[in-house]
Order: structure tokens, then C-alpha cells, then sequence
């Protein structure tokens, strides 16, 4: 392709492969928490279908549907078109529809859409900030002290590992991933525990997906789980243990 992509006034940058860059994509849907790419990278939709995209290197198709790359200013998550399509979708239905016809656009060399007034980017940019400061009170009402765990993580905004979160949360790591397991915030997944994709996007967990080959030399990915301080506090809170 040799025009550039662009939805909702915001330019998608592409790789080496042609491939598009998520980060920009979730900046064009509003850039809210819960619409990360590593979020959505996290359900097992997104897993099942970068899996068989990647089954496909064998019929001839040798791009990784998945290219992390990290090199500055290029920085970002770049996905095949069809993981764009789906990670769209998996946000809501009209950002799915504008990202379909910014690519239909791209491809007749039409004009995706019309530049937005100033009255319309002012209300948008309105109409973001509310929905933003509206999860920030949910998330301080579930962050709001509760003993002597919350009082030690509530002002962390990093991610702890399994055994790091159950040393925050007093407990055993074997009782905490029971407890996590049983409320279910986790489940094992190939010998591997991972995250419920409700749980991710709510916040209380995050999932690092480390590429790997198998005996076959097929690419896969292995999750590795880490809890947000919001999601220990909410774990401690609805297990009872204080």
C-alpha cells in the first residue's frame, strides 16, 4: 500500500512487513485503559486467532501476524490487518465499522473520512475526559484502603508476579493462587497459569505472552500473569482474607 492509513484523523503507522501498529490504533479509539492492546492481546480470541494466522507461515504466508517492536520512535505492538479488524471489534461495533471502512478507503483511494470540525474535536475530547474521570472513581473506590494489605500496595501502580502478589497479600502462594483460581481471576492454561480476560480488562490483572518455538518449530506464546495492586485489594477483599 502506498497511501498511509489513517482513522479518525490519527495516522497508523505500519513496519518493514506492512504491518499495523495497535498503539496507534487504540489512540484513535480514545486511548482508555481498558482498551489496551496488551488487554485485548490477553483474551483467548486474540490468542486463538494469532495462533492460526501464525499456522499459516506453512501455505506460504512467512509474516508474523504479531512484531514488537522497540527501536525509539518506531516503538509499538504491530498487528496483521486481520488482528486490527478483530482487536477493533473487541473494543465496540462503530470503532470495528470506521476501522473497516478506513481500510476500504485505503485500498480504492478514497477519502476515509471527512476532517473533524473544531466544535466535534472539542466535544469528543469532552466526551473522553468524562468517561476517563468516571473510571477513575471506580477505580478509587475499589483501591480505597482496606487493612493492613491495601494500606501496603494502594499507592503501587506496578504489576507483581504471582508470588510477589501473594507476599503482598499475606498469604501463602499456594493459598493465594487458590483463592485467585477459585474467584476466578486465574486459570491454568497448558501447565501455565493465565488470566480471565474479564479480569484483565477490569484491571486486576496483566499477561505478558513470551514467543516460543515448539517441537514442530510452529511459534506459540506463554502467558505469565502478574496482579495490579486494584486487583490483589480486590482479591484479598472478596476472599475474606484481611
Amino acid at each position: 500500500m502506498n497511501a498511509s492509513l489513517s482513522i479518525l484523523g490519527t495516522k497508523i503507522r505500519q513496519d518493514a512487513e506492512g504491518r499495523f501498529c495497535l498503539n496507534d490504533c487504540h489512540k484513535a479509539a480514545g486511548g482508555l485503559k481498558k482498551d489496551g492492546p496488551s488487554y485485548f492481546l490477553a483474551t483467548g480470541k486474540a490468542q486463538e486467532l494469532i495462533g492460526k494466522l501464525a499456522s499459516e507461515g506453512h501455505t506460504g504466508k512467512s509474516v508474523s501476524p504479531l512484531n514488537v517492536v522497540n527501536d525509539g520512535i518506531n516503538n509499538g505492538t504491530y498487528a496483521s490487518k486481520e488482528v486490527i479488524y478483530a482487536y477493533a471489534m473487541w473494543i465496540n461495533v462503530d470503532f470495528h465499522l470506521t476501522v473497516i471502512r478506513a481500510f476500504d478507503a485505503l485500498v480504492t483511494g478514497q477519502i476515509a473520512a471527512p476532517a473533524l470540525s473544531e466544535q466535534e474535536i472539542v466535544a469528543r475530547a469532552f466526551q473522553i475526559t468524562a468517561r476517563q474521570v468516571e473510571e477513575l472513581k471506580q477505580e478509587n473506590a475499589i483501591l480505597a484502603p482496606q487493612a493492613e494489605v491495601a494500606r501496603k500496595i494502594a499507592d503501587s501502580d506496578g504489576l507483581y508476579t504471582l508470588n510477589l502478589s501473594a507476599k503482598a497479600a499475606q498469604m501463602p502462594l499456594s493459598q493465594f493462587t487458590r483463592a485467585a483460581h477459585a474467584n476466578g481471576f486465574i486459570f491454568k492454561q497448558n501447565g501455565k497459569w493465565n488470566a480471565y480476560s474479564d479480569k484483565v480488562k477490569a484491571g486486576y490483572c496483566y499477561v505478558k505472552f513470551h514467543p516460543y518455538r515448539d517441537r514442530d518449530g510452529d511459534e506459540r506464546f506463554s502467558p505469565q500473569v502478574f496482579f495490579t495492586p486494584k486487583g490483589i485489594t480486590r482479591l484479598v477483599k472478596i476472599s475474606g482474607q484481611h
